[in-house]
């Protein structure tokens, strides 16, 4: 970290490493929004927004949606940065002993 900018390795991003990124990201970010949703969805049922359906459905949802919006998006990134891990492991295996 002590050597001058002009010195320091270039940047260069790979496209398909960005493209895995850019899905992981699109699908967390949709996963929220159908967190939010569900929760809406269960506290409009649990205040009997929604006559025909009873309000323990409405509690199940809004557990459900809160899960979905926490819980899930964790889960997903976790499994990306282990897959990624493990993809960087096996190709410095597969470049050999005597690679950085």
């Amino acid at each position: 970290m002590n050597d001058p900018i002009d010195e320091q390795p270039e940047y260069i991003p790979d496209p398909e490493k960005e493209k895995q990124a850019k899905a992981v990201h699109f699908l967390v970010s949709l996963m929220r929004l159908l967190g939010v949703v569900l929760v809406m969805l269960g506290l409009a049922i649990a205040l009997d927004r929604l006559p025909p359906v009873p309000a323990p459905v409405g509690y199940g949802l809004i557990l459900l949606g809160l899960f979905q919006l926490w819980a899930v998006p964790v889960l997903i990134i976790r499994r990306y940065i282990r897959a990624r891990v493990a993809e960087e492991a096996i190709a410095k295996a597969a470049a050999g002993p005597d690679a950085p």
